[in-house]
């Protein structure tokens, strides 16, 4: 099977992860299992954040990998441990010289049979949920394309494991969420209208202001809208922001 296609079968995969009969463990096994067919992998292992802030295991693909985060665990130490802390990819291409940063970790992992490995944060809106880990029984690690597909699929399924219900969905809430949308993208174009009448743009100019507002406040487009429509945020605020010079680091 070629990459291409492998990627398509885990992206369709991943569609009907909302589905009412899916099950959240099985949406994690399947991500292990796609890192490993697109990437290459010799192992994955992924561990998510219980409600009292420590790290539990989801999923493993083999025995080794899944002694190697018990380990990391029991350690708390470990390339795993540091992805979710920091929230950013730890690349490991040589285990057999990293005693220095995980004295404990490295050389278990080695024992194990692993040389080199990649720790991706599983994250959802900013905040890191878990970590997944490649590993590989060869030094030199992942290439970079395939760092950024298992990153990808690791993000997709994190926003659809926090939204995950263990009860079933009804036809009624599939329609109301849609309505949502359609309002929502009502709320933006009118707040688009809005800008570009006060501001004399375009209106593709003037939904790169609102966007860029929203993104430079962390704030969600829909809710930008929504409090210029409400009167509740000047369109003169959006725009001054949007004229602001670039300033050079």
């Amino acid at each position: 099977m070629g990459r291409e296609q492998q990627l398509a079968e885990a992206l369709v995969g991943l569609a009907d992860s909302l589905a009412d009969d899916i099950d959240p463990v099985v949406l994690v096994e399947r991500l292990a299992r796609n890192c490993v067919d697109i990437t290459g992998a010799d192992a994955v292992g992924i561990m998510v954040v219980s409600g009292r802030g420590d790290l539990r295991i989801l999923a493993v693909t083999e025995v080794d990998a899944e002694a190697l985060e018990f380990f990391q665990l029991q350690a708390d130490e470990g390339p795993c441990l540091e992805s979710f802390r920091e929230g950013r990819r730890i690349d490991v291409s040589d285990l057999e010289h990293s005693g220095d940063r995980w004295p404990q970790v490295a050389p278990f992992a080695v024992r194990c049979g692993y040389h080199s490995l990649h720790a991706l944060p599983l994250r959802v809106h900013r905040q890191t949920v878990g970590a997944v880990n490649l590993l590989l029984r060869r030094p030199g690690g992942l290439p970079p394309l395939d760092l950024e597909l298992s990153q990808a699929l690791a993000d997709v399924t994190a926003v659809a494991l926090v939204n995950w219900r263990p009860e079933r969905l009804r036809p009624t809430d599939v329609s109301n969420r849609v309505q949502a949308a359609l309002a929502a993208k009502a709320t933006v174009d009118m707040a688009t209208g809005m800008l570009a009448e006060a501001g004399g743009l375009s209106l593709a100019d003037a939904r790169a202001a609102l966007r860029g507002y929203a993104d430079g406040h962390r704030r969600r487009l829909v809710d930008t809208a929504r409090a210029l429509v409400q009167r509740a945020l000047p369109p003169d605020a959006v725009l001054a922001t949007a004229a602001e010079p670039e300033t050079e680091t």
